[in-house]
């Protein structure tokens, strides 16, 4: 606004001189000057101000100075009127700049409040990769000063293998690309390496050259972190569902396995007396590879947690102690083995037998490992939650990832044929899971294999075991039982077995009226029917018969059937595969049972 009132000064000064001055000077027409000067305000609403004062100024100068009319007067004031315009167009066009310089200045300004205030790492260099800006998020996340890094090479802040990596990105930068990178080593001031996603792009001057290149990079070094932990969790929920999936398999596999060993076992008992010794030997053959497969169903149900075993409080320490001269004799001369205990005892509740077998299956799964010898590291310490921790490293040849994550699944394995049947591990598994632990594995190719296997601590007494009867096998004196089995050859084998025995039989099918028991001393029943259950046939005949003694039998696992079908320890299971002598045992347990406390 001063420039308006300069204007306005001077014209009034002009004015005077002009009155003052002999009239055919004709200086009043300086007046226009005035306009041309209040035009550098850049006010246009001032200059048309101005300009009016000055044609008005000069006018009545001139007409004081007997001008009027004359075509002096008329030329000045012509030329007066001619710069009002002109001077208005050129303050209109002042503002304008003004006000684009101004929002100009402006967004700049906001821009580097924005990149020095912004979290993130935001870095200018030139085309040979020297600092020009430094902003605070990079003041933040190097620990480097703005002053110590501007000037200087940005390879001081990269690992130096990372350099190479780093002229090719500047060069793709000055060609004038975008550069997107992720999971980007860098070092701090204090010598750590983290990790950053990186954004960067050509900065070009007016001619379209690119003079610079801009930079933004985030620490993704907790992200990173987090997705690995959320990806190991993916993996162990989904490790974790496929062993359970594999696990309800191995029951119903072994669950016909054992129905067929039933027939096998007790098929060839009725050959033994029938036969030559030549045939005895035989049939003793076919029995020995019958208990086998016995034990490996039993491993299956093992693994799939349906093996019930008596647990009682077992100090972890004392396990290792005493197993150690047993599994040096398990490994060769060529591996040494070293066991270490914590110096406190770890009471964990367990089976004592099952443990063994965990030490032993692990302590041979690495010496298969280290064929040339290597040492084997056995020790026990405390979890951070107070519990028990039994670890076994190796300093073997390591396993791939893809073989880690199966290593736990049944009938896996990557020993030849002859040399193992893939249920070492999967019994470990289940043997720790059933114990209410868990087991880990950490290895690499060449780096050795540690197995890792936490336990809860144990707390309180050992609860008493059930019960099991000591009655042995002993012939019927013509009881009446009746078998309800939907395989028949096991059917048939059980029928014989009783008959041969001094007991009346009667076979049931599912649907069968009640009135068939009604001189039944006991009912033989198979747990898992095709189109019902034992139990549930149970309960329908319990109806016309309150006191009707039951024996269970099933290839399944005892407990697993007791929780599914609400059984309490009094019903009594007989598990398939039995022999004759096993069968009449139970049954000479159930008939001995009172009314009162009948299966």
């Amino acid at each position: 606004m001063h420039l308006i009132a300069v204007a306005f000064v001077m014209i009034t000064l002009i004015a005077v001189v002009s009155v003052v001055l002999p009239a055919g000077m004709h200086v009043f027409g300086m007046t226009a000057i005035g306009t041309a000067l209040a035009a550098a305000s850049a006010n246009p609403r001032g200059v048309l101000a101005v300009g009016c004062y000055a044609l008005v100024t000069a006018f009545v100068v001139s007409t004081w100075q007997g001008l009027l009319g004359t075509p002096d007067q008329i030329l000045r004031l012509l030329v007066g009127a001619a710069f009002v315009p002109i001077s208005w167009a050129i303050a209109v066009h002042l503002r304008e700049l003004l006000r684009a310089t101004a929002e100009a200045a402006s967004d700049r300004g906001m821009l580097a409040a924005i990149v020095e205030q912004s979290t993130d790492a935001i870095t200018v260099l030139d085309r040979d990769g020297t600092v020009m800006m430094w902003n605070a998020g990079a003041e933040n996340l190097y620990g480097y000063r703005a002053a110590e890094m501007v000037g200087r090479s940005f390879t001081r802040v990269l690992p130096a293998e990372r350099v190479p990596y780093f002229r090719r990105a500047l060069a793709d930068a000055n060609a004038g690309k975008h550069v997107i990178l992720d999971e980007l080593p860098r070092l701090h001031r204090d010598g750590t390496t983290f990790l950053v996603s990186l954004a960067a792009a050509p900065i070009r001057d007016e001619s379209g050259q690119v003079v610079a290149s801009a930079a933004t990079e985030r620490d993704i070094t907790a992200q990173k972190r987090r997705e690995a932990e959320e990806r190991q969790a993916r993996e162990r929920t989904a490790r974790a569902a496929r062993m359970e999936s594999l696990g309800q398999l191995a029951g119903g596999v072994a669950h016909d396995f054992n129905n067929l060993l039933a027939i096998i076992l007790n098929y060839a008992d009725f050959l033994a007396d029938e036969v030559t010794a030549d045939g005895r030997r035989d049939l003793d053959r076919i029995r020995e590879a019958a208990d086998r497969a016995r034990a490996l169903t039993g491993q299956l149900l093992l693994f799939a947690k349906q093996e019930p075993t008596p647990v009682e409080n077992v100090d972890l320490n004392e396990v290792v102690s005493s197993s150690s001269e047993l599994l040096s004799r398990s490994i060769g001369p060529n591996i040494r083995l070293v066991c270490r205990t914590h110096d406190q005892p770890l009471p964990v509740r367990a089976n004592r037998g099952r443990l063994d077998q965990i030490l032993l299956n692990l302590v041979i799964n690495a010496r298969d490992a280290m064929p040339d010898g290597g040492t084997v590291v056995v020790s026990t310490d405390r979890t951070p939650d107070g519990g028990a921790r039994l670890s076994v490293a190796d300093t073997g040849c390591g396993m791939t990832a893809e073989v880690r994550d199966r290593l736990f699944e049944p009938f896996f394995t990557t020993k030849p044929a002859d040399q193992g049947t893939g249920l070492g591990l999967a019994t470990v598994y289940g043997i720790v899971e059933d114990a209410g632990g868990h087991i880990g594995v950490a290895s690499s190719p060449g780096a050795g294999t540690t197995f890792t296997i936490d336990l809860p601590r144990a707390d309180g007494p050992a609860p008493g075991a059930a019960g099991t009867s000591a009655a042995g096998p002993s012939p019927g004196h013509g009881e009446h039982v009746v078998v309800l089995e939907d395989e028949d050859f096991v059917r048939d084998a059980v029928i014989r077995i009783l008959r041969e025995n001094g007991f009346r039989t009667t076979v049931l099918h599912e649907h069968d009226p009640a009135a068939v028991l009604d001189d039944a001393d006991l009912l033989i029943a198979d747990i898992a029917l095709r189109h019902s259950s034992g139990p549930e046939v149970a309960v329908r005949l319990r109806r016309r018969h309150p006191g009707l003694r039951v024996l269970f039998m099933s290839g399944y696992s005892e407990r697993d059937l007791r929780d599914r079908y609400q059984l309490d320890d009094s019903v009594r299971i007989v598990p398939k595969p039995f022999t004759a002598v096993e069968l009449l045992a139970a049954v000479g347990d159930a008939l001995a049972a009172t009314a009162g406390h009948h299966g």
